[in-house]
């Protein structure tokens, strides 16, 4: 429970010092997760901003998951094909990785996108994530420094489970830069809830 309020500290603390910059809180993330097998099915918004997703995933067999997104971003749709890898599952630490390709019909170009996902279990309910982000292809720059970095730190609450399914509602802070070439400059800090049911 301290690590638990370490973290918080730690994330309103940085919230405060931040508070005058516009890319705090400005909107928020919400996502419902509904798996069942090896099939999985997720709807995205955004309060205060115009995108929205829904994507069908699968598990394919020695830790590759394929899934397919469509997005609307006010008058740009995208269709985005993903694969994901999960290379180790070590108790506290997770590591994988994920290529997807991104194809817009509206006026952005479309690239490759590859992100390395570095996850830390700091107690059972407690994690936090680390996404390092490398864009390729349309008017991208095709180097190896890195694009941007998602970081994510959650709490899991377990509302139902039995030894069929489970309802777990995770409340996240989510805090993204830009990469190399952008001095590691913040994107936007948001919270965010993941509603998680599997059959």
């Amino acid at each position: 429970m301290k690590v638990i309020a370490s973290i918080i500290a730690m994330l309103f603390a940085a919230s405060v010092a931040f508070a005058a910059e516009d890319l705090n809180w400005n909107k928020s993330e919400h996502n419902l997760q509904i798996k069942s097998g090896d099939w999985g099915f997720e709807v995205r918004t955004y309060l205060d901003d115009d995108y929205d997703h829904m994507e069908v995933s699968k598990k394919i067999g020695n830790g590759l998951t394929a899934a397919v997104r469509y997005a609307e971003d006010g008058t740009d749709t995208e269709i985005r094909p993903k694969l994901t890898h999960k290379l180790l599952d070590a108790g506290m630490l997770s590591l994988a990785h994920r290529a997807e390709y991104r194809y817009h019909t509206g006026s952005a170009d479309d690239n490759w996108r590859y992100r390395a996902i570095i996850g830390l279990q700091l107690t059972n309910d407690a994690w936090v994530t680390l996404q390092p982000r490398w864009e390729l292809g349309g008017d991208k720059e095709n180097d190896s420094d890195i694009d941007n970095v998602k970081w994510q730190a959650g709490w899991d609450w377990t509302l139902d489970q039995n030894e069929t399914s489970s309802v777990v509602l995770t409340p996240f802070i989510e805090y993204q830069t830009e990469g190399a070439d952008g001095d590691w400059k913040k994107t936007h800090m948001i919270m965010g809830t993941n509603l998680s049911v599997k059959f």
